[in-house]
C-alpha cells in the first residue's frame, strides 16, 4: 500500500512538473504579441508552459478557448468551447441518426495542422463516450 501511495505522489508531482504557470510578463515578446494580435478581445488570460509550447487559456464572448503556440508564436492548436446549435449540419445529422440514445454533453472545435475538427462527449444511459468528427459529419480519430 505504501508503494502504491507513493506512486502516486510520483506521478502527481511529475505531471505536475510537467506544466508551469508563467506571468505574461515572462512570455517571450514573439509569442505575447502574436497571441495579442490575433485574440485582442480575450479576457480572463492564463499562461503555462507546456514542453517545448506556450498554452494560453483565455475567454472570448463567455466561449473558453485554449490555445498552443511555439516560441516563435507560431499558433500549433486553437481549442474553442462551442454550443451544440454551432455544430455543422452535417454532424447534427450524424448525431440524430447514429447516437439518439445519447444527450451532446459538450462541444469543442480544434483546428491543428490545418485541420477542424469537433470534439463531441455524449452523455447516455450506458455509458458517455466521446467522438471525433470532420465539419462533412465524417467521424475522425481523436487529436490530442
Amino acid at each position: 500500500m505504501k508503494t502504491f501511495i507513493l506512486f502516486i505522489f510520483a506521478a502527481g508531482y511529475t505531471s505536475a512538473a510537467c506544466t508551469q504557470d508563467i506571468a505574461q510578463a515572462d512570455i517571450p515578446s514573439l509569442v505575447l504579441n502574436s497571441f495579442q494580435s490575433k485574440f485582442s478581445n480575450a479576457r480572463d488570460v492564463e499562461w503555462e508552459r507546456k514542453g517545448a509550447l506556450f498554452k494560453v487559456e483565455f475567454e472570448i464572448a463567455n466561449r473558453d478557448h485554449d490555445l498552443w503556440l511555439d516560441e516563435g508564436g507560431n499558433i500549433k492548436k486553437h481549442k474553442e468551447e462551442l454550443s451544440e446549435t454551432d455544430l455543422p449540419a452535417a454532424i447534427k445529422q450524424k448525431l440524430n441518426s447514429d447516437f439518439k440514445e445519447y444527450r451532446v454533453d459538450d462541444v469543442d472545435k480544434i483546428e491543428t495542422e490545418g485541420k477542424v475538427i469537433f470534439q463531441v462527449d455524449l452523455d447516455g444511459k450506458s455509458g458517455d463516450r466521446e467522438e471525433w468528427f470532420s465539419a462533412d459529419g465524417t467521424m475522425q480519430p481523436p487529436v490530442n
